[in-house]
Order: structure tokens, then C-alpha cells, then sequence
């Protein structure tokens, strides 16, 4: 009988706190993703949940020699 690889997948979301100082709402968020993007330390945390929320969905199958 054949052998097969299947991969499955689930999305999960992360979170960061960024924190800024910022004129506004929209500012802050501008600011944020700009220091975000510059950052090369960030530590993303796993949201709470996410891990066994979402479907599960097949994203590969290769038969095995």
C-alpha cells in the first residue's frame, strides 16, 4: 500500500506591543508599523486561543518512495 507525506495546517495569529509616542490614533499606528518594520529584535507571543481556533486544512500530499 502506498506511503504518503500529508502536510496540514492551521493559522494562528501573534501579537506585539509597539509603544509610541504619537499627535493621534492614526499617527500611532503609522509610527508603530514603522518601528516594527525597523526593529530587529521583536518578540512575537502566540494570542491566546489562536493555537486551537482555527480549521485545519491540507496543504501537501507527496507519496514516499
Amino acid at each position: 500500500m502506498p506511503r504518503y507525506s500529508v502536510i496540514i495546517t492551521r493559522d494562528v495569529t501573534e501579537s506585539t506591543i509597539v509603544q509610541v509616542e504619537a499627535e493621534t490614533p492614526e499617527q500611532a499606528e503609522v509610527t508603530a508599523f514603522e518601528k516594527l518594520f525597523n526593529s530587529a529584535d521583536t518578540e512575537w507571543e502566540l494570542d491566546e486561543g489562536s493555537w486551537n481556533k482555527g480549521d485545519s486544512y491540507v496543504t501537501g500530499v507527496d507519496e514516499l518512495p
